[in-house]
């Protein structure tokens, strides 16, 4: 699979334009939301430690954040207020499923099934 790579003067002012160029090109490989995830993870607190665990891993690789996380707020008309979604890269979200809580049976589920693969 091909990686996209951003480039980032280094030491400069990035003129506004440019700064939105480079964030919809890395918005491009960010196919996957969490709001997908809500029936695999049983409540919103156990989804949002999930992504925390996904970001804490892709810090630690030295992963830019912003190329695979994205904050994104939806609106409910019903209840009339705003909500916080999460655009992922495919890497963001399989790291959310696979780091959610170990006593949730569908995350243990999905554990088993990826170690199976590798195995």
């Amino acid at each position: 699979m091909k990686k996209i790579e951003t480039i980032v003067p280094y030491n400069q002012n990035v003129p506004l334009h440019i700064g939105a160029f480079i964030e919809a090109i890395e918005q491009l490989e960010m196919h996957f939301n969490a709001a997908s995830m809500e029936h695999f993870f049983e409540s919103d607190k156990e989804l949002g430690m999930a992504i925390k665990r996904a970001m804490a891993i892709c810090r630690n690789l030295g992963f830019p954040l912003e190329q695979h996380f994205s904050k994104r707020y939806v609106s409910n008309s019903d209840s009339h207020n705003l909500k916080i979604d999460w655009q992922m890269s495919k890497t963001a979200y399989f790291l959310t499923m696979i780091n959610g809580d170990p006593d949730n049976p569908l995350v243990g589920r999905f554990q088993w099934e990826l170690l199976k693969k590798m195995v």
